[in-house]
């Protein structure tokens, strides 16, 4: 069937441009021999593999390498042939690079495009062309702004650009929030937050890490510095690839379980409410006295951050995680195909249950 279908393609003079093969699998060296003995050898650029990459300088003589040396590809001179079964997300993967011409070997006939909603939009641009960028979710909370977005204000970095951001609605506040601070403020006009989220990122090329927030988070001082610093060190010395890092949030159905741990309440909560298990779903958010418990606590909420502050190391999440303060790299979402767009939906809950 490879072979067919390799043969079809070279009928069609689709093979005509520079090739890029993706992955490294069972086949590979059967399409790899194919190429050289038609006389397409020559054209091959290198294998992309978003993870053999790590382990393979080369494949039978041809470079291996990690899937961001297309981005630097000019568009339309190449094509990219794949062997692999379920290649959704793979095509979601190109597609966020831009690329369209893509062949599975396993079936010519597939297809899959990224659905991108066209929604107007608005967008006061101060960007200082930072590394990174935190872009904060906001609108719909104004009784919260004084205290979330205050500190905001209060513990912002130097090294970090800002955009409040509305989706499906304009916030004369928040502009003037933006315009004080010489933040970025954009909104659209329909609420769609997969897409208003692409966006912005979007409208920051330049920024490599991206912190999304919330309207509804409180942040302690230093909080960026140590997103930042932690961020990096756990891509030097962690075993695993992030795929997101996120702060210890008290109430939040997984870390409340580190919080009270950390401080040492956890045998005092599950005498009262039971295991405190990282979960999904949890207590925290079905019975009001558990919320309760957590708050009382806390000395000040300050205090509080300084000492966490002087927590080192950091937990693998192995559950579902409510993802109201996150950071993540632009490689990351470029990997994941960026936000899951789709029409006739506003995108909440599914952005969360896709990074999940």
């Amino acid at each position: 069937m490879i072979t067919d279908h390799l043969k079809e393609l070279e009928n069609q003079k689709k093979l005509e441009k520079s090739i890029v093969l993706w992955g490294i699998g069972r086949q590979t060296n059967e399409i790899i021999a194919w190429f050289k003995q038609n006389g397409y050898g020559e054209r091959i650029l290198f294998i992309a593999d978003n993870f053999k990459s790590t382990f393979h300088h080369q494949y039978e003589g041809i470079p291996v390498v990690d899937p961001e040396e297309i981005e630097k590809l000019e568009r339309d001179s190449f094509v990219v042939i794949l062997s692999i079964n379920y290649a959704e997300d793979v095509w979601r993967q190109l597609g966020a690079y831009g690329v369209t011409e893509v062949y599975n070997l396993r079936n010519l006939q597939e297809k899959t495009e990224l659905y991108r909603c066209d929604i107007p939009y608005s967008f006061i641009d101060r960007s200082r062309g930072n590394r990174y960028l935190c872009y904060i979710l906001a609108g719909y909370e104004p009784a919260l702004w004084e205290d979330t977005i205050g500190r905001i204000e209060a513990f912002q970095d130097g090294a970090v650009d800002y955009c409040l951001v509305s989706s499906g609605k304009y916030e004369e506040t928040l502009e003037e929030v933006a315009e004080k601070n010489g933040w970025s403020y954009l909104y659209t006009e329909k609420n769609q937050v997969c897409f208003v989220q692409n966006l912005v990122i979007e409208l920051h090329p330049v920024a490599e890490y991206i912190m999304k927030m919330d309207e509804d988070i409180f942040i302690g001082k230093h909080f960026f510095r140590q997103m930042i610093e932690n961020y990096h060190k756990i891509e030097r010395e962690g075993e695993y690839r992030i795929g997101f890092m996120v702060p210890v949030v008290p109430l939040n159905c997984c870390s409340y379980a580190s919080y009270i741990r950390l401080i040492g309440k956890t045998e005092e909560y599950e005498k009262r409410f039971g295991r405190a298990y990282k979960s999904r779903f949890s207590a925290v958010f079905n019975v009001v006295e558990t919320a309760e418990f957590l708050w009382d606590t806390m000395d000040t909420f300050d205090s509080m951050a300084e000492r966490f502050q002087q927590h080192e190391g950091y937990e693998i999440l192995g559950c579902y995680y409510n993802i109201g303060c996150i950071m993540f790299s632009r490689r990351r979402w470029l990997m994941m195909g960026k936000w899951p767009e789709a029409p006739g939906e506003s995108g909440m809950g599914r952005n969360e249950a896709f990074i999940c």
